[in-house]
């Protein structure tokens, strides 16, 4: 079971991560698709991959 916890909370990190580069590279629809799928695989992965670039970018001061 942790296994299968641990895959599904990479899969939607992976999904996240991938929808922001879509983003980044003039793609919302895709990129909102992709963070849709990322969502329902585990919304507590996306959650925290947020809180991690809020803090990365308050560290470099580029959230100002």
């Amino acid at each position: 079971m942790a296994d299968e916890t641990d895959e599904t909370y990479e899969k939607a990190r992976d999904l996240a991560e991938a929808a922001l580069d879509k983003y980044a590279h003039g793609a919302p629809k895709e990129g909102d698709k992709l963070a849709e799928r990322a969502v329902k695989t585990d919304r507590h992965a996306v959650e925290e991959l947020v809180e991690e670039m809020d803090e990365d970018a308050a560290a470099t001061g580029k959230d100002k």
